[in-house]
């Protein structure tokens, strides 16, 4: 208080400088923030327990199981179809709003898991291609650049850093449980590796009906208010 009177301000204004310093250093884990986190928590989760990388590490194998002999040829197709749709991301959002193409990504991925699956029990090689490359195109145009937008938005300005670096930690930790997991869920499940991955995305679409509100074309302010609202319900 001191030193920003000595800058030339009134006690008032050294006093007022006081609160909003403190202010933009809350803690994360403060009970106003909970359901805030717990979405973030959820959309980072989400994004990566979602099976998607299991398609993209292990694509070779997977086409493989298809019938495609050389792996070269799926990792092609699976990086090609996971490029083109996020550049329809922002129109889409713009016109559906953040929430519910997050939503429809999660219950439409859940439905080509569920496709892909029986697919590969029955054997039938071009369905099995055709579910899993709409599985990707869902993931790329809703999930996958939409659960950082979301994640940014849900915070307000005081916990925005410390809570989004928690959240990408906890998005790199799944990361690696679904890299260094999936051979062995595969091994043992056989056809069956996406049942998981089905179960995963029930469970993660159902909480984001509760945890996750509509952030699009809303302030800081509105997107607060409204977790205080559901908070009190």
């Amino acid at each position: 208080e001191t030193a920003l009177s000595w800058l030339g301000s009134t006690k008032s204004d050294a006093e007022e400088g006081l609160v909003d310093v403190d202010s933009k250093h809350e803690s994360i884990f403060a009970p106003r923030y909970r359901m805030q986190i717990a979405g973030g928590i959820l959309l980072s989760c989400a994004q990566q327990l979602s099976g998607i990388n299991a398609v993209f590490y292990y694509s070779g194998e997977i086409f493989s199981d298809a019938g495609i002999s050389d792996p070269r040829v799926g990792t092609l197709i699976i990086d090609f179809i996971n490029i083109w749709p996020a550049f329809f991301t922002g129109v889409l959002s713009n016109c559906f709003g953040t929430r519910a193409m997050i939503i429809w990504g999660l219950s439409g991925m859940f439905v080509m898991a569920v496709l892909m699956t029986v697919a590969f029990i029955v054997d039938i090689s071009a369905l099995s291609i055709v579910f899993t490359a709409l599985y990707v195109i869902i993931f790329g145009v809703t999930v996958g650049p939409l659960c950082w937008v979301m994640t940014a938005a849900i915070f307000p300005d005081s916990i925005r850093a410390s809570a989004s670096a928690l959240c990408i930690g906890i998005n790199w930790l799944c990361n690696l449980i679904v890299g260094v997991g999936y051979p062995y869920v595969s091994d043992a499940f056989g056809d069956y590796a996406y049942v998981p991955f089905v179960v995963f995305l029930a469970f993660f679409y159902l909480l984001s009906l509760k945890l996750i509100p509509e952030t699009s074309n809303k302030s800081a302010e509105e997107i607060l208010a409204e977790y205080d609202a559901r908070r009190e319900h």
